[in-house]
């Protein structure tokens, strides 16, 4: 396994992230997306680059999409791998696959689209060159 190839993060789930139906619940995905993506931009060394009081600039979800391929049950492992799939003017995609380790199997893909924000007006403004240069 390559590097690349390897999960960038990994955690356990909680009996509260558990549904009716004794697994995982879909709004749950979100929360372990957004977290992987945090996890991924701290592994890069570069999370500085997202926080509003370092940066002078805000970043919003504009998006979220997820596809369910198989459950996930409490105590699991999950295993998360994070990609930047486009780097806009304005806006970053970040895709998010999640995986059960005991088996290994494809538990959901995800996409997340940030849009960097003024502070003065939360309206669209361009990613810094600085960011663009670390997430590139």
């Amino acid at each position: 396994m390559s590097v690349d190839d390897r999960p960038l993060t990994s955690f356990r789930v909680s009996m509260r992230d558990i549904d009716i139906y004794g697994h995982v619940h879909n709004s749950v995905y979100l929360d372990y997306c957004e977290d992987a993506v945090v996890e991924f931009l701290r592994h890069r060394e570069i999370l500085s680059h997202f926080r509003h009081t370092s940066s002078g600039v805000a970043y919003h979800v504009k998006k979220a999409e997820i596809t369910f391929h198989n459950p996930i049950d409490v105590d699991d492992v999950v295993e998360a791998k994070v990609t930047v799939e486009k780097i806009g003017r304005t806006s970053l995609s970040f895709a998010i696959e999640l995986f059960r380790q005991r088996d290994g199997a494809h538990c959901a893909s995800a996409g997340l689209v940030w849009v960097c924000v003024d502070l003065s007006d939360s309206r669209p403004t361009p990613i810094p060159d600085a960011t663009r240069a670390a997430l590139g």
